[in-house]
């Protein structure tokens, strides 16, 4: 696949290390409609630098992670193009009755919003700071009510794995736990709410060992991923995309696309875009080269290694899963 570069832009962009004109959208693999199932939509004066960047990248419905005192404001733009994710208020976040009377009453309010899924945020931070695993009684009520309210499930439960390792941000493994240690919440909660559909974001936290995943997805079978996490999918996969591309393959019915972009004043069109231009490399073509995004957790200059995944498996990635979870 050609691509455009502007050699006078070249390295001055964090989001475009290489130049690229993002804006020259290269031709898609995968024909149909595109489905991002995981963004951070706020009201922000960089929202419709967002939205059009997904335009151009044909992403035509967005499910997001939205503050509920914005979501009205934002859905009164944009219409049924947005979706929205039930989220508590963490910015206030406290192991307190009062915080999860409020979490349990936004999830009535986001769920008459038209609200199909609710998320959790299990980082492992949730551990360290607040010294909370799903496993812990204060999630119960939460969970109980958004089962009554019908809701199905996100977690975010791992993080990349040079994380953990010395000198990472977790390596201390007495407060946040080991790695594998963060999975034994999913698993609960997977347990808790079986048969709902439970999606694992940033692939399940842990696209570095595919063969832990499919065992995951192999016990539970309403367990699903999404794909987001540009820079962390994109480092790990370089190290195995031959293993990443027959994970992915094996399991087409089970991985939703999604993003994680965030939306805030300090992005650009340019950031963006750079998000959904590595995806489709990613996924679409056999790209072999550099990535154009800076990633300091990467080797330098970091990589990026396309799959070029079949068309019925884009097709299933891109939108028919997603819409089968209710979701588009």
């Amino acid at each position: 696949m050609s691509q455009h570069h502007d050699d006078d832009a070249r390295g001055r962009n964090p989001a475009n290390r290489l130049g690229i004109d993002y804006r020259a959208v290269p031709p898609r693999v995968a024909t149909g409609r595109i489905i991002d199932v995981h963004t951070h939509v706020h009201r922000s004066p960089s929202v419709a630098c967002f939205f059009a960047a997904a335009a151009a990248y044909r992403i035509e419905h967005i499910v997001s992670m939205t503050p509920l005192d914005e979501v009205d404001a934002l859905r009164a733009v944009y219409g049924e193009r947005l979706e929205f994710i039930a989220i508590p208020r963490w910015r206030s976040m406290a192991k307190t009755d009062e915080f999860r009377r409020q979490w349990i009453a936004d999830l009535a309010v986001f769920r008459s919003k038209g609200a199909r899924r609710m998320k959790f945020w299990m980082a492992p931070p949730m551990r360290g700071d607040h010294g909370l695993t799903l496993r812990d009684p204060f999630f119960g009520p939460v969970i109980g009510a958004a089962l009554e309210l019908g809701y199905e499930f996100m977690i975010h439960v791992g993080d990349p794995s040079v994380w953990f390792r010395p000198g990472g941000r977790y390596a201390d493994a007495a407060r946040y736990g080991t790695k594998h240690e963060q999975y034994d919440q999913l698993e609960y909660l997977l347990e808790t709410v079986a048969p709902r559909s439970v999606i694992a974001a940033h692939l399940g936290g842990n696209i570095e060992e595919p063969d832990f995943l499919q065992a995951l997805l192999d016990r539970h079978p309403h367990l699903y991923l999404d794909s987001s996490a540009t820079k962390w999918v994109v480092r790990e996969i370089a190290w195995q995309p031959e293993r990443v591309r027959a994970f992915m393959i094996r399991n087409a019915d089970r991985i939703l696309f999604g993003s994680d972009l965030v939306v805030d004043p300090k992005f650009d069109f340019t950031h963006y875009a750079s998000r959904y231009w590595v995806h489709q490399q990613l996924w679409e073509t056999d790209y072999r080269g550099e990535s154009p995004i800076e990633d300091p957790d990467a080797p330098q200059p970091p990589p990026l290694v396309g799959l070029a995944l079949p068309p019925d498996v884009l097709h299933k990635l891109y939108h028919e899963n997603a819409e089968r979870l209710g979701h588009g």
